[in-house]
């Protein structure tokens, strides 16, 4: 067999000889993999700026956009205030007898080997759909720049953003409710999948990000979506655990895409916790001198991707290991000696630290946002964060009082935190995305199953204005279940509604 440079993709990353068989080779065949031929443009001789090409150009006419590590074209340089959308579609080249002191400029259409209905997806994420996982501008054109090229070169990624697009566009069309039976959005679920299962076998791709982003973009698809199944955006949550674990000991670089996802699955694995149908993925907790140790020092950063704090997330992640560990331990009828005293003991100890949070905060001082960020925001979307943190805050209590100290519904710190949530969400004003409005699913959840009285009907109407806006079907389904659950007058006082949740199977985040 004589050497070539036409083989197959997976021949050529592996440095195997590939005997150029179509619709697919024979090793390929053998190995009952995928098998892809695509031709790779390469350049080299001179450096850019100083070709030929780079000198007809001119300074500032051209940039060098890397679109993965490694991987890179010139293009000319865009509009700042264009949108992503209009940065990848394709513009018409001007005409030279009408302007006749404008460079022909053609863009590329990165969307032009799609089907019709893949690319309207595509674009439908990007102007719409992708805003209602992120809380300002800055945020929704980053993980644009980053999630979709990386999806052109990823299937199972491809799929996993048309799926998240076709469910909000469902949603758009009035059929929040019948989203996780739609045909068409199965399918493109089942084909991430499929490449998914088949790209995780794949040497060259481990430890990628595009495996992690898969991952990510499943979940939020399966949450979306308004999914109660056991082991649907939980198994996707494990899954992104154990990449997470592979790359840790691997030589991947840690780009700002993987800082993106790392921030990702620390807070989903902390929301998680927080749902008592299970026990905490990546069950741990740090003792409490430790714990005083590292608040005192290290900064509290508010991640803009969810709207409450670093610290914040490590409490909710504690929470629910002691509630899952009590929950475990009066269903199976085990008796420890000093166990409730231990699990009052680290109450105290999460309530201190919520609490000295809230105080903290209220003194005037202001979120320290990571680097970068808080520059790109207005007066009002920080007051905002720091109204949707203080949800997240009085949330903590919630699950400490209920599901920790078993304290009723009715107990005066309850209410007062229940009213909090509301006085703090009802403050933020409703958008359709961009905003910390979409964060506020978790905190209206959790103060509405402790509401009562004419409270109980001032979170249905947030409820509705947040699905009226974000058309997300999981808010939906958030407030379908918040209704069960405060009709049923035969409920065990003492009985949180993750518990009551569990004892009807459903396997549920409120997100």
């Amino acid at each position: 067999m004589s050497r070539s440079f036409t083989g197959c993709k997976r021949c050529k990353a592996r440095r195997q000889k590939c005997d150029e068989q179509h619709p697919e080779c024979g090793r390929c065949k053998a190995a009952g993999a995928q098998c892809r031929y695509a031709m790779q443009l390469q350049w080299g001789g001179r450096a850019f700026s100083r070709s030929r090409f780079g000198a007809c150009v001119g300074p500032g006419g051209m940039q060098r956009l890397e679109y993965s590590p490694g991987e890179f074209v010139y293009t000319t340089v865009k509009n700042e205030q264009m949108s992503p959308v209009e940065s990848m579609t394709p513009v018409s080249s001007p005409s030279s007898a009408s302007s006749p002191d404008l460079p022909l400029v053609r863009q590329i259409d990165p969307f032009s080997s799609l089907p019709p209905t893949h690319k309207t997806l595509l674009q439908h994420f990007i102007r719409d759909a992708s805003h209602v996982t992120s809380c300002h501008p800055g945020m929704q054109q980053e993980i644009c720049k980053m999630i979709v090229p990386m999806a052109l070169q990823t299937p199972s990624l491809l799929y996993a953003t048309m799926a998240l697009s076709a469910i909000h566009l469902e949603a758009l069309n009035n059929h929040s409710e019948m989203v996780k039976t739609a045909p068409d959005i199965a399918r493109l679920m089942a084909r991430s999948l499929e490449h998914f299962r088949v790209e995780l076998q794949d040497p060259t791709r481990k430890g990628s990000d595009a495996l992690l982003a898969t991952a990510r973009t499943l979940c939020l698809a399966e949450i979306h979506s308004g999914a109660i199944q056991p082991n649907t955006w939980r198994a996707h949550i494990e899954g992104a655990r154990a990449l997470m674990t592979t790359t840790q000991t691997s030589a991947t670089p840690n780009t700002a895409f993987r800082k993106y996802l790392d921030r990702w699955y620390r807070s989903i694995v902390a929301l998680s916790a927080l749902n008592g149908n299970g026990p905490p993925i990546g069950e741990k907790f740090v003792d409490s001198e430790s714990r005083d140790d590292w608040m005192a020092n290290d900064p509290d950063y508010l991640d803009d991707y969810w709207g409450f704090t670093v610290q914040l997330a490590d409490i909710f992640r504690e929470i629910g290991v002691i509630a899952w560990q009590r929950h475990r331990n009066n269903s199976e009828a085990l008796e420890f000696q000093g166990g409730d005293e231990e699990s009052e003991e680290r109450a105290a100890t999460l309530e201190k630290h919520v609490l000295g949070l809230i105080d903290r905060y209220s003194d005037g001082n202001q979120l320290v946002f990571y680097p970068g960020v808080a520059e790109r925001l207005s007066e009002d979307s920080i007051r905002e964060f720091m109204l949707c943190n203080e949800a997240f805050q009085h949330t903590a209590l919630i699950h400490i009082h209920r599901r920790i100290r078993k304290v009723p519904v009715s107990s005066p710190e309850v209410q007062y935190s229940v009213k909090q949530i509301l006085a703090c969400t009802s403050q933020i004003v409703p958008r359709s995305g961009l905003s910390p409005w979409v964060m506020l699913t978790t905190p209206l959840f959790t103060a509405g199953c402790e509401a009562l009285g004419e409270d109980r009907e001032a979170f249905k109407q947030l409820f509705l204005s947040l699905h009226d806006t974000t058309r997300i079907p999981n808010v939906l389904q958030s407030l379908n279940f918040l209704e069960v659950y405060w009709a049923d007058d035969d409920k065990n006082d003492e009985e949180d509604w993750s518990h009551y949740l569990d004892r009807m199977n459903f396997d549920f985040i409120p997100y």
